[in-house]
C-alpha cells in the first residue's frame, strides 16, 4: 500500500515542476519568476530537511527517504531553468540571488551541475536502500549547496 505521505510528496513535486515549467514557458515577470524560484528552493530545502530528520531518527523510513531523495534530484535537475535573465536584482526584484549568477554564467552553471551530480548520487543510494550511503552523501549534497550559496546567494534581509 502506498503511504498517503508519499502520494502527497509525489503530487507536491509534480505541481512544483509543472508550475515552474509553466512559469518559465509563459515568460512571466522577473518578480513572478523570483517568487517561483523561491518556492522551488523552499521545496528543495524541505526535502533535504525531511531526509535529515529521517536519518537522525535512528530508524529511517526507506520509503520516505527514497521519495525525498528523488524530489531533491528532480529539483536539482530543474534548477538551471529557475534563473532566467531579468529575474535578478537588476530588474528591481527582491531576491537573494546575486548578480554574479548572470555575470558568471559559466561558474554558476558549473555549481548547479555539481549540485545535480551529488543529488543524483543521493537518489541512487536511496533507491538502493543504502541508508548509510545516503547519510554520507547528504554531506556531499550539503557541501554542493554551500559552495553555490557562498558565491551566488546574498544574505537574508
Amino acid at each position: 500500500m502506498i503511504r498517503k505521505s508519499r502520494i502527497r510528496t509525489v503530487i507536491a513535486t509534480t505541481v512544483i515542476v509543472l508550475v515552474a515549467g509553466a512559469a518559465m514557458g509563459a515568460a512571466i515577470s522577473g518578480a513572478d519568476t523570483a517568487k517561483a524560484r523561491e518556492g522551488n528552493m523552499k521545496a528543495l530545502g524541505g526535502a533535504a530537511k525531511a531526509l535529515g530528520d529521517q536519518l537522525k531518527s535512528g530508524t529511517p523510513d526507506a520509503a520516505i527517504v527514497k521519495a525525498q531523495a528523488a524530489k531533491v534530484a528532480q529539483l536539482a535537475d530543474a534548477m538551471p531553468t529557475w534563473f532566467p535573465k531579468g529575474s535578478g536584482p537588476a530588474s528591481g526584484v527582491k531576491t537573494r540571488a546575486l548578480p554574479a549568477i548572470w555575470t558568471d554564467g559559466a561558474g554558476f552553471a558549473a555549481a548547479q551541475h555539481a549540485f545535480a551530480v551529488e543529488a543524483g548520487k543521493l537518489n541512487s543510494l536511496a533507491a538502493a536502500g543504502d541508508m548509510a550511503g545516503v547519510g554520507a552523501q547528504m554531506r556531499n549534497v550539503g557541501g554542493a549547496c554551500k559552495s553555490c550559496h557562498d558565491k551566488y546567494r546574498g544574505p537574508e534581509t
